[in-house]
């Protein structure tokens, strides 16, 4: 069983059995931006073992429900209502919360860990941009791929493929600003006495890349070429 995982790719593992993703994040394997990738070449560049990653993988199939919510992939409409409820929304009200926490503990502990500050400026313009990706995904492409899911071509741009090209580059920098925000807080680990301000923006930013990494995984792995795949047929 073991090596015919290892040449599948790790989005698909994933979207298989969603709880996955939490072997994949311990080890730091990329699942969302990166899913495209077979198991042991993504094991292969990262330095690690794929032996182990297999054995926690197995070890997480016996764990896990049987039962995880894969309705979601039934079908698009599915699956833009299940990211718009599950993600954008969490992501709405999760954004600005950390904006206030994370200027809050970098104007009283920015002295202590001058590394607040490059936080605190990183996650604003963060922010900003994943609000306007947010907006673009539920006023222009959301609409197309519906559109497409009902039979209609959308009249312009001439294909979905231009806007989802765009979408992708935008969450590989997502992707980049997690990891940035992971580094500047020692793996979102709090220093001895930490406040419960600071406590509660590391817990806070290690919830959102969780969501975040599920969330980019859902749309790159299925919900785009679920769309291209139509659009193509059409």
């Amino acid at each position: 069983m073991g090596h015919a995982w290892e040449s599948r790719s790790v989005g698909e593992l994933v979207l298989e059995k969603p709880s996955r993703s939490k072997v994949f994040e311990k080890v730091g394997l990329d699942y969302c931006c990166k899913g495209h990738e077979a198991l042991g070449q993504a094991c292969q560049q990262k330095g690690i073992a794929v032996e182990t990653v297999l054995t926690a993988l197995q070890e997480m199939d016996v764990q896990a429900p049987a039962d995880e919510d894969r309705s979601w992939m039934n079908d698009i409409p599915s699956a833009v209502e299940h990211i718009l409820r599950v993600h954008h929304d969490y992501t709405k009200e999760a954004l600005p919360r950390l904006l206030f926490l994370t200027g809050k503990v970098a104007r009283v502990h920015g002295d202590e860990d001058p590394r607040l500050i490059q936080l605190d400026g990183a996650f604003q313009a963060f922010a900003r941009e994943t609000f306007e990706h947010l907006a673009k995904e539920e006023q222009m492409l959301f609409p197309m791929f519906l559109s497409l899911a009902k039979g209609e071509r959308w009249p312009a741009p001439p294909t979905v493929q231009m806007p989802i090209a765009r979408m992708l580059q935008e969450h590989l920098q997502h992707g980049e600003n997690l990891e940035l925000f992971r580094e500047l807080t020692d793996g979102f680990v709090p220093p001895p006495g930490a406040c419960n301000s600071w406590r509660a923006m590391l817990d806070g930013l290690a919830e959102l890349e969780y969501d975040l990494h599920r969330h980019i995984h859902k749309e790159n792995s299925w919900l785009y070429p679920a769309a291209v795949e139509l659009e193509a047929r059409l």
